[in-house]
């Protein structure tokens, strides 16, 4: 018996006898849920993990990932016991030995599936879907704990997944392997090191971001976009930067530029009529704007078109 078997069992008896007042602990799990999927994805399906419920010590031959519905579950293996709640997942390297235990008084439920990195199924090579399974296959060797709370782009994708396995409804199969690549695209992206900012310096970037865009023909000044935000127009400024690499006007400018081009286009509007429409200043300003950005003048820009 290796290591990693021999302490994985240990701790399960350990999980049996822990109390001699507490109920025995023993296998009442069952399988809840289950949804077909494309390769690389097997076997998604959610378990349901009664009070009083400890499973067997296993592994897989490929990486697993296994999260929680409903907890609190405790999840145990040859690194020890973790606590795991509503939105915790581990994704599990092959051959790591693990199980479940509920010592609650409620019935706890994960979502799960393996991934067959090495038949990934046949996907376009732009898919990208191959190569994604290549690295996972080098980086996933143990455990990696995610909690998605503090990452709203993996928060996302973790329930969209969890919501397509529990509907009453089959949903379509193209939106259920849609939200998978998702979810495994983000996993990878997390694992490579590029994860999103945690304090929030992203998010709160992108909520700027989505403000210009809907408002591409008003005037707004720093001190209005933070106000929207609740936030200091310094740390609006700040995290807009760090996220997209230039100024929010900046920004803001080449949004008005990109719609302005579009409005050449309409032979019945003025050039004035077009810088009133976008929030410019004034028409002057305007072209100064548009030649920057563009290197021609909004006359000399229709004259081409």
């Amino acid at each position: 018996m290796n290591a990693g078997k021999e302490r994985a069992e240990q701790l399960q008896t350990t999980a049996i006898r822990k109390s001699d007042s507490a109920p025995l602990l023993e296998d009442r799990s069952y399988l809840a849920y289950m949804r077909p999927t494309p390769r690389p994805f097997l076997n998604f399906a959610s378990g349901h993990f009664p009070a009083a419920t400890v499973t067997a010590p296993h592994s897989h031959p490929c990486i697993a990932i296994h999260g929680c519905l409903h907890g609190p579950l405790t999840f145990c293996s040859t690194e020890g016991e973790m606590v795991l709640d509503a939105g915790v997942f581990y994704v599990i390297g092959a051959g790591v030995r693990h199980f479940w235990r509920n010592e609650g008084r409620h019935t706890a439920a994960t979502v799960s599936m393996l991934l067959d990195t090495a038949k990934p199924g046949r996907w376009p090579v732009a898919a990208n879907v191959e190569s994604c399974c290549e690295e996972l296959q080098s980086v996933v060797q143990q455990l990696h704990r995610f909690t998605t709370s503090g990452d709203r782009e993996l928060h996302q994708a973790f329930w969209q997944v969890a919501d397509h396995l529990t509907a009453e409804k089959t949903l379509e199969p193209i939106s259920l392997t849609g939200a998978l690549l998702l979810f495994l695209g983000l996993i990878k992206e997390r694992l490579s090191g590029t994860a999103v900012n945690e304090s929030g310096e992203q998010d709160a970037a992108q909520q700027i971001r989505r403000l210009l865009l809907a408002r591409v023909e008003d005037r707004l000044s720093i001190a209005e976009i933070a106000r929207e935000l609740a936030t200091s127009p310094t740390r609006a400024k700040e995290c807009f930067r760090n996220a997209f690499g230039c100024g929010i006007m900046t920004y803001f400018n080449q949004l008005k530029i990109w719609q302005a081009k579009r409005l050449l286009n309409d032979p019945s509007l003025t050039v004035e009529q077009i810088s009133q429409q976008l929030g410019f200043s004034s028409p002057s300003y305007f072209s100064r704007v548009f030649l920057k950005q563009t290197g021609e003048t909004p006359t000399a820009f229709r004259h081409n078109v």
